[in-house]
């Protein structure tokens, strides 16, 4: 229970990685608020953590929308009492060259995994400023936001981002208590991953298990990862194992950045 009596917030946590660390959460004690910007998703990933006896509830947020988090963070004041850990999760891919890549596009991507993160740091980190008592902040960045890749350039200029909005966050909120770390996952089974091989294999006019043959064969373990081993990375960030840690990027992609 290296959660205990704690209270945690998840963006992006009604699917894939989000709802494993929420569901993780919940095991290890904590009491944990779901958001999304689908209300009824939210709301059903919240069911299913009650109806196996967690204290969970959900909250509708959009974090392209500083109004929504700030809303949404209020709402967390009313049904924790205060947010001790933050997951700012919420993310989109959008697999193309850059060259190819409309602005509309890249923007949207930068909108979701950047500027979301940013906005959810900023209303949760200053509550936590307020009431004292120091907290946890943990960013979901990627494999990509260490390094680029072909068809990923507005979603590792994003995760970059976040990782540099991690880092300046860890040395400004340090005094206060508040530790700032993100994990990186590598290739995980998720709809977020279903979609991304199925759009490459469009675009290459392959099939989409010829995509994903050539990711897993990239894994030094020989499989993609799971949202539960994942999960692991932000229990650690979330909790006392990680106290004298913080401006972080944890990689945890089963051996991909040292290659097969």
């Amino acid at each position: 229970m290296l959660l205990e009596g704690k209270t945690a917030f998840v963006s992006g946590g009604a699917r894939g990685i989000g709802l494993a660390v929420a569901r993780r959460f919940c095991e290890e004690g904590a009491r944990v608020v779901i958001g999304d910007v689908r209300a009824e998703d939210a709301e059903a990933a919240a069911d299913g953590l009650r109806e196996a006896g967690h204290e969970a509830a959900a909250v509708a947020v959009d974090v392209t929308d500083e109004a929504s988090v700030e809303e949404a963070a209020r709402a967390c004041d009313e049904l924790l009492g205060g947010t001790d850990v933050l997951v700012a999760n919420a993310g989109i891919i959008r697999p193309t060259p850059v060259l190819e890549t409309d602005r509309e596009d890249w923007e949207r991507v930068l909108s979701v995994n950047l500027t979301g993160a940013f906005l959810c740091c900023k209303a949760f980190g200053r509550r936590m400023v307020e009431r004292g008592g120091g907290g946890r902040i943990v960013v979901t960045s990627s494999l990509f936001g260490r390094r680029g890749g072909r068809e990923n350039g507005s979603y590792s200029a994003s995760k970059f981002g976040a990782i540099g909005l991690v880092e300046s966050l860890a040395a400004e909120l340090a005094p206060h208590g508040i530790l700032v770390n993100a994990v990186c996952p590598g290739q995980v089974d998720t709809e977020l991953f279903r979609r991304f091989v199925e759009e490459r294999a469009e675009a290459r006019g392959v099939t989409a298990g010829e995509v994903e043959a050539e990711v897993v064969g990239r894994i030094p373990v020989g499989r993609m990862g799971s949202p539960e081993e994942i999960s692991s990375a932000f229990v650690f960030f979330a909790s006392d194992l990680s106290r004298y840690v913080t401006g972080q990027s944890l990689v945890v992609d089963g051996g991909w950045t040292v290659g097969p």
